[in-house]
């Protein structure tokens, strides 16, 4: 029987199939590489993600078909939370650094046009393409910070105080530990 499971650390494989037998090569047409490590079939890019349910069920489908008993096993819980919120975190930066170089270049065209008075057809529609792009970036951004927001709802260490600060003012002390500064050096303020 050959079982196709998802686990977050090792990805999405297929065990009981040898290297060189006929569901390989029903496996390898499907796009899944062998590999060494695991000494099984498994799905390239599926570690630290989310189960590809198309992928799982296209191949699960094409070894029954070819008359193979096939299982299926997906873990998909609270291990994948941690990999999601990185996920996340990473693209909310990466979508901020655009939207600020596209702030930048706006806001230098428009100090430009503001000096000389006049432009051309061609900066136009660049200025247009522009705008266009940090509405697409910031409505980008807004949903990512909701798939965010979603995910660290179910998190025990979630808090207003505890959510990286993404502004450039960094976050006061008390409100990332819960503590204040003391004003006097000689004890705590009543």
């Amino acid at each position: 029987m050959i079982e196709i499971t998802h686990i977050s650390d090792e990805g999405t494989v297929a065990w009981g199939v040898p290297k060189n037998d006929e569901p390989a090569a029903v496996l390898q047409a499907a796009g899944w590489c062998w590999s060494r490590r695991l000494a099984a079939w498994h799905l390239p890019g599926s570690r630290y993600q989310a189960a590809s349910i198309l992928h799982v069920d296209e191949a699960a489908a094409a070894l029954q078909a070819a008359g193979f008993q096939v299982s299926l096993r997906i873990d998909d819980e609270p291990t994948q939370r941690r990999y999601s919120l990185k996920m996340v975190d990473d693209q909310i930066l990466h979508l901020e650094g655009k939207l600020s170089k596209v702030n930048r270049l706006l806001g230098q065209h428009f100090r430009t046009i503001a000096v000389e008075g006049q432009t051309s057809a061609a900066t136009d529609l660049w200025a247009i393409r522009m705008l266009l792009r940090r509405i697409d970036l910031e409505e980008r951004l807004r949903h990512w910070r909701e798939v965010g927001d979603r995910l660290t709802e179910g998190t025990p260490a979630h808090s207003a105080g505890m959510v990286r600060n993404s502004g450039t003012d960094p976050a006061p002390l008390h409100d990332t530990t819960g503590h204040r500064h003391a004003d006097d050096l000689d004890g705590p303020l009543p």
